[in-house]
């Protein structure tokens, strides 16, 4: 047994070794490439998480605003027909 194993040139057992070193190779590549691209789907789908997110934070902000705005008018209203009434009552009293 040891001489049909010393027979055998070192580098034939090399060159054997070359196939299996090509296919453990495009394995790492392919399982690599299928890594990088659930990464890049996970960022995809965190981008459209995030840009809903904003736009309902923009679409609430934008209504928050709205309402005080509106509410800012009502009480000005509210004030000047206050300061009237309170203006007329004085000049009644008098």
């Amino acid at each position: 047994m040891d001489t049909a194993a010393t027979s055998i040139p070192n580098w034939v057992t090399l060159l054997i070794q070359v196939p299996l070193v090509g296919v453990f190779i495009w394995y790492s590549l392919q399982a690599q490439q299928r890594f990088m691209d659930s990464l890049d789907k996970r960022d995809a789908a965190f981008e459209r998480r995030n840009e809903a997110t904003i736009n309902a934070i923009n679409t609430m902000q934008a209504a928050i605003m709205t309402e005080l705005r509106e509410t800012n008018q009502r009480m000005d209203e509210h004030d000047r027909y206050v300061r009237a009434n309170v203006a007329r009552n004085r000049s009644q009293r008098e």
